[in-house]
């Protein structure tokens, strides 16, 4: 080792105590190692902002477009609603009443059953009802015998006073013949003057009982006419009553008039009925209506008159709130809508609907469409705006709420593309990647 070394340090240029150690580097190399540590600081400062860069897009919240509903802000006329639920009923209802003092024998239809027009629902005892229009019958009967009867007297009554009357008259004529001949003597003086005035007594005395007996016979006309019309009357109230017992014994069949569904009927069998008494209920399925409930938080905000958009099968038909009922019960408040067209075929009995009580409409306003992006309470809310690739959160007001869509005071620009879904675990983040 100390015969090598001699040989190596000269050939290094390194001999101990010599000026090799002590020589200037020239310039051309100290520029070239600077520009080497510059560059390499160069790279090391682009690498790390490459791998900060790429780091932050890599951590960047993210999610699956697949995952998510979107939808465009737009711009068109918006009406505020209250929604409601509600039920479908019929318009009409008829109410069989019993028409008389009856029981139930037995029971034909159930509630719920369709019922045809004529079909008996059920079936009453009607045993008195016909005993009563017999008994009525034989009162009727029983007047028109007083009627002939009455007429009958009336014809002997005047045939007798016509008689009398005919024998009156002839003593007239006697009465008459007997002055004159009293007067043709008194002229010639073969009478007194009293027989004179016996004669003139008699003929009076015949023209008054003449007279008379017209009169009698006038009279017994006006009474037994008067007999008979009180008769006729009678007669006629009788066939109104029997008529009006018919009438009722037809209805005791309780027979539905019009065509619907029975919702409800008397059905304990043997149980006795008053006069008046509702026997069933049938809903006449022509025509329908709809009876809704809201919270009672927005009853002051109902009136009667306001438009309502009832939706069936996803179809909208107008209509208007006709009554709001005074009660709340269970914290709900009831109104009955009537239909512009209550003969809608998509119209059914016992039918759930959504009832949307317009409260204020717009004929332009800036909207969005509805969905869980909107929080709870207050007027503005957070959305993701979607930005190519990705999406950028944005501070929005909302104005008036409609059924499909919120009207958006400031935050968004008509034709932004917004993010419906829930993005609650990613509001913390200004900004999502979109995969």
């Amino acid at each position: 080792m100390a015969r090598t070394l001699p040989y190596v340090v000269p050939l290094l240029g390194l001999v101990p105590g010599g000026d090799a150690l002590d020589r200037e580097i020239d310039i051309g190399s100290r520029r070239k190692r600077a520009l080497r540590r510059v560059a390499a600081a160069a790279v090391t400062l682009v690498a790390a902002g490459g791998l900060y860069a790429l780091g932050s897009y890599w951590l960047r919240p993210s999610v699956q477009l697949s995952r998510i509903r979107t939808g465009a802000v737009e711009r068109g006329p918006l009406e505020a609603s209250l929604t409601a639920s509600g039920t479908v009923i019929p318009a009409a209802e008829r109410v069989l009443a019993s028409p008389v003092e009856t029981r139930i024998e037995r029971v034909l239809k159930r509630p719920g059953q369709v019922l045809e027009e004529g079909d008996a629902i059920l079936e009453l005892d009607t045993s008195g009802t016909r005993l009563q229009v017999e008994r009525l019958e034989e009162r009727l009967a029983q007047n028109d015998n007083d009627r002939a009867q009455q007429r009958l007297e009336l014809d002997d009554r005047l045939a007798g006073l016509h008689s009398r009357l005919e024998t009156q008259g002839l003593d007239l004529e006697i009465a008459r013949y007997r002055l004159e001949q009293a007067r043709k003597l008194d002229a010639d003086g073969l009478i007194s003057e009293e027989a004179l005035r016996q004669a003139e007594v008699e003929l009076e005395k015949a023209r008054i009982q003449l007279r008379r007996s017209e009169e009698e016979i006038e009279a017994a006309r006006r009474n037994h006419e008067a007999k008979i019309e009180r008769l006729a009357l009678d007669g006629s109230i009788l066939r109104k009553e029997i008529a009006d017992t018919r009438r009722q014994l037809d209805l005791a069949t309780t027979r539905t008039p019009v065509a619907g569904v029975l919702t409800w009927v008397a059905d304990q069998e043997g149980a006795a009925l008053a006069r008046g008494d509702v026997l069933a209920r049938i809903a006449d399925l022509a025509s329908f209506r709809v009876e809704a409930t809201v919270s009672d938080a927005y009853a002051s905000r109902l009136e009667p008159g306001q438009p309502v958009r009832v939706i069936v099968d996803r179809v909208p038909l107008g209509g208007r709130l006709s009554r709001v009922l005074p009660t709340v019960e269970s914290g709900a408040v009831r109104f009955a809508v009537d239909l512009d067209d209550p003969s809608h075929p998509a119209l059914r009995h016992n039918l759930r609907v959504d009832v949307l009580v317009i409260t204020a409409s717009k004929a332009e306003a800036l909207k969005a469409p509805r969905g869980p992006w909107v929080g709870q309470g207050g007027e503005r809310h957070q959305v993701f705006v979607v930005q190519g690739d990705h999406a950028v959160r944005a501070d929005v007001r909302l104005g008036m709420i409609g059924h499909e869509c919120y009207e958006v005071v400031e935050g968004l620009n008509e034709g932004d593309e917004i993010i419906l879904s829930d993005m609650r675990d990613y509001l913390h983040a200004r900004e999502i990647r979109l995969k």
